[in-house]
């Protein structure tokens, strides 16, 4: 009885090692006993809009300084100051800016660009004051977007007052076209400069829209003392510029 006990074992095993193998792999890796694992489908799963690191922040601002004004900073002697301000607070604000001052919509310009605008920003926006040790009079305000981070802003400012120098309106408007021509995002040939809405002081802001005037691009800013392009602010951050000053 003993004998044909181990010898039905034996059988047993020698099945399972030679013959099973095959029927086990006939079934798909996530079938177990013929009954089907259902997967998590991957749209269902909440998708987080990535943004730039803070390091990332300060590279690229540090960066944005070197390209746009011509300032070359070390960035382990520049301080940083950082803000992110996510979609939703920057729909408020504007709404907020809008209300106090009213719309760009009376210049002409459609409120189509709060939606088109917004809808690039899906991180929101990073606000950063830039200040270095070795140019401690000055600081720079830079705007990127905090996804991709494009600059949307940048300004550089004196901390000691400065002499007014005098220059012409045709040496002020050609610094900026230059500043379009070089660095901006859209030809100049396809924007407007809106000379009613340019702002004179020490520091003059000149506006560029659309050619059909109802978009506000660009916003660049020529200091008089220095006789030099100082920043400039484009899309929503023009449009908030323009909104917030008047």
């Amino acid at each position: 009885m003993r004998k044909y006990m181990m010898l039905l074992l034996y059988s047993a095993i020698l099945v399972l090692v030679t013959g099973c193998q095959g029927w086990f792999n006939s079934f798909p890796k996530d079938t177990v006993m013929i009954k089907k694992i259902v997967q998590e489908h991957k749209n269902s799963e909440i998708k987080y809009e990535g943004v730039l690191s803070q390091d990332a922040v300060k590279t690229l601002s540090v960066q944005a300084v070197d390209k746009y004004l011509n300032k070359k900073l070390a960035l382990d002697h520049a301080q940083f100051e950082i803000m992110a301000v996510d979609q939703n607070k920057l729909k408020e604000l504007l709404k907020e800016t809008s209300q106090v001052a009213g719309l760009v919509v009376t210049q002409g310009m459609s409120q189509q660009q709060f939606t088109s605008d917004i809808q690039a920003i899906t991180g929101g926006l990073y606000y950063v004051t830039l200040t270095s040790s070795e140019v401690p009079e000055e600081s720079y305000d830079i705007v990127l977007n905090a996804k991709n981070g494009d600059v949307l802003k940048i300004l550089r400012s004196y901390r000691e007052s400065r002499v007014m120098s005098r220059y012409s309106e045709k040496r002020v408007f050609d610094l900026t076209d230059r500043f379009v021509e070089e660095h901006g995002s859209y030809p100049l040939t396809e924007l407007t400069l809106q000379l009613d809405m340019t702002r004179w002081g020490s520091n003059v802001e000149l506006y560029y829209t659309s050619k059909d005037n109802k978009t506000l691009k660009y916003c660049v800013v020529v200091n008089y003392s220095s006789d030099a392009v100082v920043g400039f602010s484009k899309d929503v951050m023009a449009l908030l510029s323009y909104n917030s000053k008047r």
